[in-house]
């Protein structure tokens, strides 16, 4: 089982670093885990330039030339993915918040499927909002199996939640590791399905604009990959796009 933590705290190996490496050892109890490290800090990650060609045209269209696929072909080898930032003012500290940016051609053309997700944020108030915005690093392809507040202020914490801490970092090792030994992909939930109709009725009506993602859905029929999808979930995604739609109305590309 290959995993890689990404961790995107300009400090390198602060409390958050410490936090995974508590779920590294919780992970190899439970069985034989490779385990890496990813410090954005030390990886040559240019900034986004805004240039909008890698959700447009393709990411090999992207002018930036650094480390980035480095980092995606660590992401394609590994079985499991923890992405880890500080919370900083309620959100990923900015060397994550770029490298969201930089990948952010997976929100509109999601892969890594068949790979599990786990987030941590680490700080004091503000870490769900933190986790919120990590949700979108991937795009929607892997799953997530779980969202970790682990709670450090620069103080010293109560016994009883230092204790509660560690215990919720070995069920979240416990869940993750065993999540990673199913194989099966997941039959995709309402809002998951009502997003891949959403992408593929827009990549049809701005295909002159968005040809990757015209190129990416036109021969996807039911989802992204196999698997049932219910007829409940097919009548409740075609009112809602006709409602989103309407609402969007002003956003239509001109004839």
């Amino acid at each position: 089982m290959n995993i890689i933590a990404i961790l995107g705290s300009p400090k390198g190996k602060g409390n958050g670093y410490k936090a995974v490496q508590k779920l590294e050892k919780y992970l190899k109890l439970e069985g034989k885990v490779n385990f890496k490290y990813i410090f954005l800090k030390d990886i040559k990650l240019k900034n986004c330039m805004g240039c909008f060609q890698c959700v447009a045209k393709g990411i090999d269209r992207c002018p930036i030339k650094d480390n980035r696929e480095l980092i995606e072909k660590e992401i394609e080898a590994a079985d499991g993915i923890i992405l880890n930032s500080p919370g900083y003012v309620s959100n990923v500290s900015a060397l994550m918040k770029n490298l969201i940016d930089r990948l952010a051609y997976l929100n509109h053309r999601p892969k890594y499927f068949d790979k599990k997700l786990l987030l941590l944020a680490n700080g004091g108030s503000g870490l769900d909002k933190t986790i919120e915005a990590m949700t979108h690093t991937l795009g929607g392809g892997p799953k997530v199996i779980e969202k970790v507040e682990y709670l450090s202020p620069p103080w010293e914490l109560k016994e009883e939640v230092v204790y509660n801490r560690s215990r919720k970092l070995k069920e979240t090792a416990n869940k993750f590791f065993y999540s990673i030994k199913e194989q099966e992909r997941p039959v995709p939930n309402l809002s998951k399905y009502i997003r891949f109709r959403f992408f593929k009725e827009v990549s049809t009506k701005v295909k002159k604009y968005l040809p990757a993602d015209y190129d990416y859905y036109k021969n996807k029929e039911e989802y992204f990959y196999k698997t049932k999808i219910s007829i409940y979930k097919k009548i409740m995604a075609w009112f809602a796009l006709k409602i989103g739609f309407f609402m969007m109305k002003d956003m239509e590309a001109k004839e």
